[in-house]
């Protein structure tokens, strides 16, 4: 015969009906996305989703702020320093997985600062 040990909380006590298992704390209100720049996870919530689209001049990466456009998403800190880490560690045509997306950094930080200073400062990030 096998005997298991219950699981305890942090006190050494067995867990009543209101009580888990060492999660105390870590319960999410949505998706956890991880950010290609700082590769920081996050809450789906404080991050900017962005898309590939195929153009005439080859594809490229546009915002999807309601978070429903077709295709591969990837996701990143509204913040020049994750867009700027994305595009020197090449993350957007590996998270894309699109072959041969050239990104300026400079206009996609534009782009994303347009859309965090139209929404506005999101909790927890001094502006």
């Amino acid at each position: 015969m096998v005997q298991r040990k219950l699981s305890t909380t942090r006190n050494g006590t067995a867990p009543t009906n209101g009580e888990s298992s060492g999660t105390e704390g870590t319960a999410t209100s949505g998706p956890i996305r991880m950010c290609i720049g700082c590769r920081q996870r996050a809450q789906a919530s404080e991050l900017v989703r962005v898309v590939a689209v195929g153009g005439d001049s080859g594809p490229a990466i546009v915002v999807d702020l309601a978070t429903t456009m077709p295709g591969r998403g990837a996701w990143l800190h509204p913040l020049s320093e994750c867009v700027t880490a994305a595009v020197r560690r090449r993350a957007f045509a590996t998270a894309l997985r699109v072959a041969g997306l050239t990104v300026r950094p400079d206009d996609l930080t534009e782009l994303i600062g347009e859309i965090t200073d139209r929404e506005g400062p999101s909790p927890g990030q001094n502006r």
